[in-house]
This record gives C-alpha cells, sequence and structure tokens, in this order.
C-alpha cells in the first residue's frame, strides 16, 4: 500500500514537474534575425540567425547554480551549467555550429519585453579572428522586442555573467563590442 502511494506521489511529481510554465512545448519560442559583420576594414555581409528558446530559467536552476558555486567552485558549476538546455542559436548556412542557450530569462519592459540568454563562448562566425580573453567565458544575447514580437538585439560574444539575489542570470561585463541584431521577429 505504501509502495502504490509512494509510486503515486512520484508520478504526480514527474508531471507537476514536466508541466510548469515555461516547460512545454507549446511555449517554445523561434526568432529570426539579421546580423552585420565585419567592419570598416572587411566588406559587410548580412548574416541571418535563428534563435529557439524551449524554455525559460527558473528560481530554483539559478539558486541550485549558486549553490553549485559557493560549495564546490568553477568547474562543478560549469558542468551543471552546460547540463541546462533551454534552447539553441543556430547562424542559417553558417558551417553547421548550433549553439546551446544554457540560461534565458524573459523580463518585461514598458513596451514588450527583453529577453536575455547565456551560453558558453564559442566561436560562430569563421570570418572573425579573436583575442581571448579567460575572464569572459561566456556568450549573451539580448533580444528587445515589442508587443508584436519585432524588435532588436546585441549579441555579446565575449561577457562575464553572474547571478543574482533575486536568482538570475545577468551580464557583469564584456570584452568586445556587441553585434547588433536588427529585424528581429518572432516565428512561432
Amino acid at each position: 500500500m505504501k509502495k502504490r502511494i509512494l509510486i503515486g506521489f512520484c508520478a504526480w511529481l514527474i508531471l507537476g514537474i514536466s508541466l510548469r510554465p515555461g516547460q512545454t512545448a507549446e511555449n517554445k519560442e523561434e526568432f529570426v534575425a539579421r546580423v552585420l559583420q565585419g567592419s570598416q576594414q572587411y566588406t559587410e555581409s548580412v548574416k541571418k540567425i535563428k534563435i529557439t528558446i524551449d524554455a525559460y530559467s527558473t528560481e530554483e536552476e539559478v539558486l541550485n547554480l549558486i549553490g553549485i558555486m559557493s560549495q564546490q567552485g568553477y568547474e562543478p558549476f560549469m558542468d551543471a551549467f552546460r547540463a541546462l538546455n533551454k534552447g539553441t542559436f543556430f547562424p542559417i548556412g553558417g558551417r553547421g555550429i548550433k549553439i546551446i542557450i544554457h540560461g534565458a530569462h524573459n523580463v518585461p519592459t514598458e513596451k514588450g519585453r527583453k529577453i536575455l540568454l547565456f551560453a558558453t563562448r564559442q566561436s560562430w562566425d569563421v570570418e572573425v579572428n579573436q583575442r581571448l580573453d579567460a575572464r569572459f567565458m561566456f556568450m549573451v544575447i539580448e533580444l528587445d522586442l515589442d508587443s508584436k514580437g519585432k524588435g532588436t538585439g546585441k549579441i555579446y560574444e565575449q561577457a562575464a555573467i553572474k547571478m543574482t539575489p533575486q536568482r538570475t542570470f545577468e551580464m557583469d561585463g564584456y570584452n568586445a563590442p556587441p553585434k547588433q541584431l536588427w529585424d528581429v521577429r518572432l516565428q512561432k
């Protein structure tokens, strides 16, 4: 009898976790955008990117990462951070790279919302040769959207992040100027 109650409780717990807001497949969001590549020294080109957000970070996930960082250190924190899968960043027509988004926040604004996405730093543009700095091990994508899901954004390819007492991720500085995103649009 106790075994049945325990199994039933576990089933309800698993069902409750899988149906939390922001965790279901119907809440999945897909954005497309354009990024201007190059500088005055190079020929400028436009590349398209696709960003898929499967779920947003929960307070519990961030609190867990804070605990891991304070009790176990940087490497276990990075392992736990990399284990989170909140979506993907995909340069369309690129060299087949797909960057996993490990943290995602949806913040309401006066005109719509701001979406902040956090990933480990990876080179996704073969045309750019960057000097790497070990203090900036993350990539941050910022989308500023109106109520219809249209707007602009920025990609900080070399950023530092921190976790706040409000149980969110936040950018804590960057090493190179951001790449500007324009024509950001919600697809789904």
